[in-house]
């Protein structure tokens, strides 16, 4: 398919449309937050700190000392010093997590009552605060969905890898928490689907003016989500 300015300021105008449309066709923005506490109370979830030799299928590499899972996938927590003539620090030493893969963080997006809705997820990451974060429709490493770790494979990944690239309305690669993660790069994506497709518990529609309005609370929209719409283009004001 050819992108034609007519196609691109469609699509721009469509994101604008989301981005002003406050009040959603599926649920409305004050009803999320009991949603979330509904989400967050069916989750139980442990989390204890125990020490490195008594994970299971991790260990310290015997040559590079670092960190690394068995199978060779996933990640390493790698150690390494910095020298630079940026910043107050000319020089220290820090881990750094090492995870040469490009994953996924991706949106599946649809018209409801003529508007772009964002499928979000309820997910749980035991780093966050509250369990329960909105994050985007997918958000998977390739280990994740390869199945390195012997689970099932992300919900919606199969929509990812084979959309079409008219259903593809924002696909760019932007860098990882460059203090945290080496030179690591997600594929940030948005794709439009037409058809009816099923909805998991754990999931439901947004508009971006919902998504913008819950960004403004604390710990309810995740890292991931505000960095993919952060790609959202809007168009420009041509006066031609």
């Amino acid at each position: 398919m050819k992108i034609t300015k007519q196609y691109l300021h469609k699509i721009h105008l469509d994101f604008l449309k989301s981005a002003l449309c406050s009040n959603g066709h599926h649920i409305s923005t004050s009803k999320i937050i009991t949603w979330l506490e509904e989400q967050h109370n069916e989750v139980k979830v442990e989390i204890n700190k125990i020490q490195f030799a008594k994970l299971k299928h991790w260990t310290f590499d015997s040559e590079t000392k670092n960190l690394r899972h068995e199978s060779g996938s996933f990640f390493s927590i790698d150690g390494i010093s910095i020298k630079t003539s940026h910043g107050q620090s000319a020089y220290w030493e820090q881990p750094i997590i090492n995870q040469p893969e490009i994953g996924y963080l991706g949106f599946i997006v649809k018209k409801i009552g003529g508007v772009l809705h964002f499928l979000v997820q309820a997910k749980v990451e035991p780093g966050n605060v509250n369990f329960v974060q909105l994050s985007p429709t997918l958000q998977a490493t390739r280990s994740n969905y390869e199945q390195a770790h012997k689970g099932k494979k992300p919900l919606y990944l199969e929509y990812f890898k084979k959309a079409t690239s008219e259903q593809i309305l924002l696909d760019q690669l932007q860098s990882e928490q460059g203090s945290r993660f080496l030179r690591k790069r997600n594929r940030n994506i948005i794709i439009k689907i037409d058809d009816e497709i099923p909805i998991y518990d754990n999931f439901t529609w947004l508009t971006l003016a919902q998504l913008k309005q819950l960004m403004q609370q604390e710990n309810l929209v995740n890292m991931d989500t505000r960095t993919v719409i952060s790609g959202i283009p809007y168009g420009n004001y041509d006066p031609e």
